[in-house]
């Protein structure tokens, strides 16, 4: 919002303050891309809803925040995020001398490791049809050998002194030669933890959507790459091929959790990469931004881009409980966040009853392009009066041009891509194309001024208190299960949800 300052949350010690923005979105996996339509996707999360955007950050202690479900939003209940101390027995080291469950996923006993999974799953998500975000955000170790990281090299050093451990006879030059049968036995047993975690979570909660986090990456978002002059965000064809070696982690997974910064070239990168591969999926961008709120360049860079890319949603999602800076949280969501939430949310829907008959997201046709699902600014309330006024004066001498449809800019630029039935068919309808609409078009500007009333209601923030005492915590949040949400009730409701979603959207 313009004239916004952008605020800032207080780094401390016991909360780290990252506000982690979880990009949701049904990708078509194939090869090397190719021209075409997309791929079908998987149906979305909620019934109804091609892109949702997730609250995810526990902020109980903000008291005047504004609930973040009257700008159209889910509520944290949806998003399950497990790390390295919360789900089984992972093991990893803190240090290179001190190693939790065994340090190595050589050591893990997988019994042991499912039973205290199955424990920790049931007491975090106690209700069995759970529908809702799965994560489990495991970064101590990559599952491959080659990709040596950071952390990587003292996972390497100590699958090396295993295999001292069982020929201690032997010089460093034979340990280093015979280095491959570490690797192999290192990525065996990574892929044997994963894979048989995912295949536990999944049989406790089918209904949620699980994947591992934060692959596929490409490792190329750190601060001394994306300030170089020639950074393009272009994934490097080494760890491209990295990627590809993870079949056997897609096959498991329900979701994909790639990590990324606020950089439009990053988003638009993977998801290319994600829509070249062989199977639909439910796919998280992870994106890290330190201590700051976004402004509302970020928000058409991140989530803007990836609802005109074809992703589900996006999660704003932060591990530890908000306690500073709430002024700024209430503001940056009622102000900036909020009204963008809406303005999205609603072009999406729109698009997809317009151009897909609501069995589809509206998806660029052409990547690269700037082309985004936003809706029009509403007059000022002054450019209004002096059109009332120059209308009364001039009434026939001057004619304004019809306000453009929305509906018909998308049907240039997006395309449809079409949701799997439960049965496995895609269904077969097409796109409109030159101009034939499906369905009824829907006018932005004739109706606006007769729905303002309905749009200041839709508009209106509640307030909410926790409702925990002090120094009790924080209550257990509701689970949602697969109750449903109600769809859009048809074409007709479409005219009202752009005028609530116009007025409400923030100036370009």
């Amino acid at each position: 919002a313009n004239g916004i300052a952008r605020p800032h949350w207080t780094h401390t010690a016991s909360s780290s303050a990252v506000l982690l923005l979880l990009i949701l979105w049904f990708a078509a996996f194939s090869g090397p891309c190719t021209a075409g339509p997309p791929q079908p996707a998987r149906p979305p999360l909620l019934s109804g809803q091609p892109f949702i955007i997730f609250w995810g950050i526990r902020d109980s202690s903000c008291s005047g925040r504004p609930d973040p479900r009257s700008f159209g939003m889910e509520r944290e209940g949806r998003v399950a995020v497990f790390y390295r101390d919360s789900l089984g027995n992972y093991p990893y080291f803190v240090d290179k001398d001190t190693p939790v469950n065994g340090g190595l996923p050589q050591h893990t006993r997988l019994d042991s490791h499912l039973q205290k999974t199955q424990q920790d799953l049931e007491a975090a998500l106690p209700a069995p049809r759970y529908l809702g975000l799965g994560v489990l955000r495991w970064a101590e170790w990559v599952p491959q050998w080659s990709r040596n990281q950071e952390k990587q090299a003292t996972y390497q050093e100590a699958s090396r002194n295993l295999l001292r451990s069982f020929f201690p006879s032997w010089t460093p030059e034979e340990v280093e030669k015979w280095s491959k049968v570490g690797k192999v036995d290192f990525e065996a047993a990574a892929q044997s933890v994963m894979m048989e975690t995912l295949r536990e979570v999944k049989r406790l909660r089918p209904k949620a959507l699980w994947g591992m986090s934060p692959y596929p990456s490409c490792y190329n978002n750190s601060p001394a790459q994306t300030t170089l002059a020639n950074y393009t965000g272009q994934c490097p064809a080494a760890e491209m091929a990295l990627n590809d070696e993870l079949l056997w982690l897609w096959k498991r997974s329900s979701a994909l959790y790639p990590l990324l910064t606020l950089d439009k070239l990053q988003v638009g990168t993977v998801s290319r990469i994600c829509s070249c591969k062989m199977f639909t999926h439910n796919v998280f961008y992870l994106l890290l931004s330190l201590c700051v709120f976004f402004v509302q360049a970020d928000l058409v860079s991140t989530i803007g881009e990836s609802a005109a890319m074809g992703t589900a949603g996006v999660v704003f999602w932060e591990r530890s409980e908000t306690k500073t800076e709430c002024q700024g949280l209430a503001e940056f969501v009622r102000k900036v966040l909020g009204p963008y939430s809406v303005n999205v949310t609603t072009a999406t829907r729109l698009c997809s009853a317009s151009l897909c008959q609501g069995k589809g997201r509206c998806v660029r046709q052409n990547p690269e392009s700037s082309a985004y699902l936003h809706l029009p600014p509403p007059p000022t309330a002054a450019a209004a009066a002096a059109e009332a006024a120059k209308a009364t004066l001039q009434p026939d001498t001057d004619t304004k041009a019809a306000e453009p449809d929305p509906a018909e800019i998308w049907k240039k630029d997006f395309q449809c891509q079409w949701y799997k039935t439960a049965d496995g068919d895609v269904s077969d309808q097409q796109s409109p194309k030159d101009g034939a609409s499906v369905g009824r078009t829907v006018q932005v500007g004739a109706t606006r001024a007769s729905a303002i009333a309905s749009a200041t209601k839709r508009a209106s923030v509640t307030e909410f208190r926790g409702s925990s005492s002090p120094g009790t915590g924080s209550p257990m949040p509701s689970v949602p299960t697969d109750g449903g949400t109600r769809p859009l009730s048809g074409l007709d409701l479409t005219a009202l949800l752009l005028l609530v979603a116009g007025s409400l959207c923030l100036d370009p």
